[in-house]
């Protein structure tokens, strides 16, 4: 059975992962209604449309924008996004069973991009705060930025001097998603990794489309304008 406090990060993250599935159902029909009239205005030839799909491309994979209007940041920015990709990726094995070959496979890579997502992050605060561009990053920017060095933080403290039961740990992600309540895994950082972890996971859906979407709409108007748009 699980404990009162158990049972209270149970419902919240029913609730925060609820959020997230909403979030995620709203901001997928945004960008599917702006993705479709984008690929249906007839004043664009598809030639034109073949391009501004492969500019898009290139700025989510690469980064492509950022890196011709910063190259300081550049380097920071795109090794958080790989290396928080990888950290997620690595933490399947704790919601699947059995864990699949690619995703024990890739254990070693992500346990290396935990310490270079906190490297990172912390290079990209840095640069932001001291840089003179702090306008352009809100609040709610900076929040999920220490919200996700938090959350590397604890997890790098956990891996290497507060480590729980990994059977623990497994146990009770597993009856979170099967609706059967395990035992809180014992170990008040790994109550307020997860903690921190679940306030997170509403705010993915809005930066998983609307990226993409201001990126699609940038290229749209670059490719009109015939330069590149980035910050000054």
């Amino acid at each position: 059975m699980a404990s009162s406090t158990g049972l209270f990060l149970l419902l919240l993250a029913y609730m925060m992962y609820g959020a997230f599935m909403v979030r995620l159902f709203i901001h997928g029909r945004i960008w599917l209604r702006a993705t479709v009239r984008h690929d249906t205005d007839p004043s664009r030839p598809p030639s034109e449309s073949c391009d501004i799909w492969a500019r898009t491309f290139l700025d989510v994979l690469f980064f492509r924008r950022l890196f011709t209007s910063d190259k300081i940041l550049w380097p920071g920015s795109w090794l958080f996004h790989l290396s928080f990709l990888f950290v997620m990726l690595r933490h399947l094995r704790y919601f699947l069973e059995p864990v699949p070959d690619c995703v024990t496979a890739m254990q070693p890579f992500g346990v290396f991009a935990g310490y270079v997502l906190l490297l990172a992050l912390a290079s990209v605060l840095c640069i932001r705060l001291f840089s003179g561009k702090k306008r352009y990053v809100s609040y709610s920017n900076y929040f999920i930025l220490s919200l996700i060095l938090l959350i590397s933080l604890s997890g790098i403290l956990m891996r290497n001097f507060f480590r729980p039961n990994l059977l623990e740990v497994k146990s009770f992600s597993l009856g979170i998603l099967t609706f059967s309540p395990e035992a809180l895994p014992s170990g008040n950082l790994f109550i307020v990794h997860f903690l921190l972890a679940l306030l997170l996971v509403p705010y993915i859906p809005s930066h998983i489309f609307a990226a993409p979407l201001v990126l699609l709409d940038a290229a749209r108007r670059e490719k009109g304008l015939g330069i590149i748009m980035h910050e000054k």
